[in-house]
């Protein structure tokens, strides 16, 4: 399919500003699902899919218009995929427990070199915060990874300050690109000879217990 990509789009949407919630378009099968937050040019789930076939379904979410758009266009016949644009934030929590009611397993939620938001009065903007953990809390399985990619040092940094503060979820860093698999943002900065900054995050088993012997 060869598709034109859109020539103008704003590089800043501020979540904020946008309300809508989008409910799940449920699969017809109980395959695990993969999720792709901030899909861009949609070449990253291109390639899980061609890694993973009709094995696994995909949600794609991007919050510009004319992108969204796009996505839809370039997944049109891939019925193990489902587009939505908005907030991710706002939609994940009612659709993974849609999901989970179908049968089917939230095996890994990408959040793949999201929007920094420098300014101090912006970082509220930011999609991974203190409100999008705790309303996962409750849906996410214990097996689920959120895989959190950025370029960025300093919001590494405040990212791993924010699931640090919830004792509900654990980390651990990671340095080479699962699966194998680059997005093209990831790509041209690794070319530009960025670092790239690494994290999965998971809910801790609330069953284990630990004690101290004297």
């Amino acid at each position: 399919m060869n598709l034109k990509l859109p020539k103008r789009a704003r590089n800043h949407v501020n979540p904020l500003s946008i309300l809508h919630i989008n409910k799940i378009d449920l699969f017809d099968n109980k395959k695990d699902v993969i999720i792709d937050v901030g899909a861009y040019r949609g070449e990253f789930t291109q390639k899980l899919l061609e890694k993973f076939g009709e094995e696994k379904n995909f949600i794609v979410f991007e919050i510009r218009k004319s992108f969204y758009e796009y996505l839809k266009k370039l997944f049109q016949k891939n019925k193990n995929v489902r587009v939505y644009d908005g907030d991710a934030g706002r939609s994940l929590p009612g659709m993974i427990e849609a999901l989970k009611k179908n049968g089917n397993k939230i095996d890994k939620i990408f959040i793949n070199f999201p929007d920094p938001w420098f300014k101090e009065k912006h970082k509220k903007r930011r999609f991974l915060n203190e409100k999008l953990l705790k309303d996962l809390e409750e849906v996410l399985d214990l097996e689920t990874e959120i895989i959190f990619q950025t370029d960025q040092k300093g919001l590494f940094k405040d990212s791993l300050k924010v699931v640090k503060g919830n004792k509900k979820y654990k980390f651990e860093k990671f340095y080479a690109p699962l699966f194998g698999i680059q997005s093209y943002w990831e790509l041209m900065k690794i070319k530009e000879g960025d670092k790239i900054y690494r994290m999965k995050i998971s809910l801790r088993d609330k069953t284990k217990k630990w004690w101290k012997f004297f």
